[in-house]
């Protein structure tokens, strides 16, 4: 009797058995090289990385602001910057290009950047390198302090140039109030030089007069004096209209001298000469328009290209789309050129040679005639400045007539009052403007003197640059540490896919658990001795090579880097 077998059943999925202690250390064993192989590759490119990067040593150096020795309600300063904006435009001086090529050169920084890179580029990763700190507090607001940092992977050159950086705030500070308050101070000089003189000059005269009227000096009339003061003004004004006027008029004859003058060598250059057939047909010389617009156009656009390549890289687009342009007017111009050539060179099969003939330049004319058009212009505007000085003169004598009709209506008075009342005006104002300026003088000369002996604000160094003993990049622990766990991440990660993709049973479990059977006995896998052997060296081999190529690998990169570093 037979036992009828079940048929199996399509199209149905088993769940996986749950996974315990003892399973994941199976997979463990059996995915060993597919977890190591990957920590191991991690771990060489990690300590290789990590050494071959250049360390980066940050020197710092902090900078106090120290306020004046004397206070500014005794001495008021006369540089009007505050420290804060001072700092911020010594920063744009000091890291300038034409400075910091000065530090680089000085101090042969970034020697291989220089034979690799433009010096822009050289001089921006600089610019990088340095940090400037923004104005604190320091010892409970009484003061203020920046910072100045640099990175390098020299650390003794790090800090020199820091030093340097330091060096120049200070002198550039020293440089700028020095510079700042003497210039205050002369020209405040020069202008009370120039009241004292005025005063001198304003008593002399009324010393003249009193002296020459004692005894005949009435009163003014008030009416009389603003109408001239009014007529005053107005002639005052039409006197500086008229001048401007002259000037602009001035202006306008050399712009009409010079159109002239540029008609006449247009007028000098000889006209192109065009060959003509028998039958009279321009056969040359009919592109001649063509051709200079294309090569105004070609002359503009090349301006406009070497303008924008002072400024950008070849590879900005705008650049690239410009050299388009460019390339495409000067193909279009050669081929014109080209054209006209080989009209020129080709004579007409059957035909009489072309007799060249001269033909005005239409270029020539039509420039000529926008010359002339704008010779007309000008001297429209040159009638027009004419008409309106006349027009200031004629407004001008009526003012003087007014002004005889006032002095008329004072011929009751004395005929220097008016003078004495103005004399008197313009001293006050005069002597008060000398007062105030003596008074400046004397402030402004008293701080340029605390500025000369230093007593001023200044700076003054509060942290000497730092000599670093430690790069503060790369962080190799991190990386190497990191690089470790991303082995063994990818490298679990491929045991649990090869896992997945492996459907076999592999224990005792798993035959229970998906079959359903009871199992009375297993018999191992039985494998000839030698093979086993033969395939456990190899893996033991493979595994020691790549070992000690991995050794190798790592202690070359550290011997390079202590090599290097000392």
């Amino acid at each position: 009797m037979q036992a009828t077998l079940p048929q199996p059943q399509q199209n149905f999925t088993i769940t996986r058995r749950t996974l315990d202690l003892e399973d994941y250390l199976s997979i463990m064993r059996r995915n060993a090289t597919w977890i190591l192989g990957p920590a191991l590759a991690a771990l060489t490119v990690a300590v290789v990385a990590a050494y071959f990067w250049p360390d980066t040593y940050v020197s710092e150096a902090r900078i106090r602001v120290v306020p004046p020795q004397v206070p500014e309600r005794l001495v008021p300063t006369n540089v009007n910057m505050q420290m804060a904006e001072r700092v911020n435009s010594m920063t744009q001086t000091i890291l300038s290009r034409n400075t910091l090529t000065n530090i680089i050169q000085t101090y042969d920084l970034y020697r291989r950047e220089r034979n690799r890179m433009p010096m822009d580029d050289v001089i921006e990763n600089m610019r990088k390198a340095i940090s400037i700190g923004n104005l604190t507090e320091v010892n409970q607001g009484r003061n203020a302090a920046f910072r100045i940092t640099y990175a390098y992977d020299n650390r003794y050159t790090a800090q020199k140039v820091t030093r340097d950086l330091m060096t120049r705030f200070i002198d550039e500070n020293i440089r700028e109030r020095h510079n700042q308050a003497q210039q205050t101070t002369q020209f405040l000089r020069e202008q009370f030089d120039q009241a004292r003189a005025e005063v001198d000059a304003i008593e002399q005269r009324l010393t003249t007069y009193k002296t020459a009227n004692a005894g005949r000096l009435p009163d003014q009339l008030s009416g009389s004096l603003q109408m001239a003061g009014v007529l005053e003004a107005r002639m005052s004004g039409l006197t500086s209209s008229i001048s401007r006027a002259n000037q602009e008029k001035t202006i306008l004859d050399a712009e009409l001298r010079a159109l002239r003058d540029r008609i006449n060598k247009v007028n000098q250059i000889p006209s192109e000469s065009v060959s003509v057939t028998s039958s009279g047909a321009v056969v040359a010389g009919e592109n001649d328009e063509n051709l200079a617009r294309l090569e105004r156009e070609t002359q503009q656009l090349q301006r406009t290209l070497d303008v924008m390549l002072e400024q950008y890289k070849p590879e900005y687009p705008d650049v690239q789309r410009l050299q388009a342009r460019l390339q495409s007017v000067k193909k279009e111009r050669d081929t014109l050129l080209n054209r006209r050539l080989a009209v020129r060179e080709q004579p007409t099969s059957g035909a009489p040679a072309p007799v060249p003939a001269a033909r005005p330049n239409p270029g020539r004319m039509r420039e000529i005639a926008d010359i002339e058009a704008q010779v007309a212009r000008i001297q429209g505007q040159i009638r027009a400045k004419e008409m309106e000085v006349e027009r200031y003169i004629r407004d001008q004598g009526d003012a003087n007539r007014r002004m005889s009709e006032v002095e008329s209506r004072m011929s009751m008075v004395p005929l220097g009052a008016q003078q004495l009342e103005v004399l008197n005006r313009d001293y006050e104002a005069t002597k008060r403007k000398y007062d105030q300026l003596k008074l400046m003088v004397s402030q402004s000369e008293m701080a340029t003197e605390l500025e000369q002996r230093k007593q001023s604000e200044t700076l003054e160094v509060l942290d000497v640059p730092s000599l670093p003993d430690n790069p503060t990049s790369p962080t190799r622990p991190l990386i190497i540490g990191g690089g470790l766990i991303l082995g063994l991440v990818l490298g679990a990660a491929m045991a649990a896919v090869r896992e997945l993709r492996d459907t076999s049973l592999k224990s005792l479990k798993d035959i229970r658990a998906y079959t359903q059977f009871n199992v009375l006995g297993s018999v191992p896998l039985l494998e000839n001795d030698l093979v086993v052997r033969r395939r456990k060296r190899l893996g033991m081999l493979a595994w020691i090579t790549a070992c000690i190529l991995a050794v190798l690998v790592m202690g070359g990169s550290i011997y390079y880097y202590y090599s290097t570093k000392m």
